[in-house]
């Protein structure tokens, strides 16, 4: 069996969805690892692209609305080592996140600044990285870290389309698991009530919803509008084409 042949039958890179995409998991009993990706072939379009997330956002997610993944910077992180980063964030929020080190005190760039690493799990105070990805020297206090996680929260306006994590499937609460569409059309995208859109146009990542690009750039965009209308209604859903696979992590 050749080594390809054995990573789709046994990781299953784009296996075909065996549970409800409409129904949310609770906290305690996630049904799929989190980061599964999923596809789907229906009316809508022959590529529907999902993935597997937990909502951390402290509130619902409603079923059409934008999310986008948790990331934070700890600034003047406080830290001493190669195996960890210490700080303020919420527990378990950051597993298997990156953690990025964009800054070291001392302002030459040093090192570790610009290496990686991946969390293994997280306290309240302290990221701890996997043992086998050491930053190559150890930390100082005050360098700041960007810690990009698995987990969604809503999405902001100017998101970058590498964060946003796509359009939520169901009702997830917080701390429940679900899956959110990131590649294909969805027929009921939630959009910027104010904000009128043309159809083939680029829509950005607004609060918990798509708007008209505008001027922004193409590193902004996450998805194009399929038919035009105004911004003149109270509640706007509409099909939107996402188109997140060439930025998405």
């Amino acid at each position: 069996m050749a080594a390809n042949d054995l990573i789709f039958r046994e990781a299953g890179i784009l296996p075909v969805i065996h549970t409800d995409l409409l129904t949310a998991d609770a906290a305690t009993r996630p049904r799929n690892a989190e980061g599964q990706i999923a596809w789907m072939r229906d009316g809508f379009g022959n590529m529907r692209l999902f993935t597997y997330r937990k909502n951390v956002s402290g509130s619902a997610f409603a079923l059409g609305e934008l999310a986008s993944r948790n990331r934070e910077v700890e600034t003047n992180q406080t830290g001493t080592v190669t195996t960890s980063v210490t700080g303020s964030t919420t527990a378990d929020n950051h597993i298997w996140a990156l953690a990025i080190v964009n800054d070291d005190a001392g302002g030459a760039g040093a090192a570790p600044e610009g290496e990686a690493s991946v969390v293994a799990s997280n306290t309240a105070t302290v990221w701890t990285l996997e043992t086998d990805l050491p930053f190559s020297v150890a930390l100082a206090s005050g360098d700041d870290i960007t810690f990009i996680s698995p987990k969604v929260i809503d999405a902001a306006d100017g998101d970058f389309n590498f964060v946003v994590c796509g359009v939520a499937m169901s009702a997830a609460a917080d701390d429940e698991w679900g899956w959110f569409q990131f590649q294909g059309v969805h027929p009921r995208v939630q959009h910027k009530t104010t904000d009128a859109v043309t159809a083939g146009n680029p829509v950005v990542a607004d609060t918990a919803a798509v708007g008209a690009h505008g001027t922004d750039v193409a590193n902004l965009w996450v998805g194009y509008q399929l038919a035009t209308h105004g911004g003149d209604a109270v509640q706007i859903k509409s099909p939107v084409l996402m188109s997140l696979l060439p930025a998405y992590m």
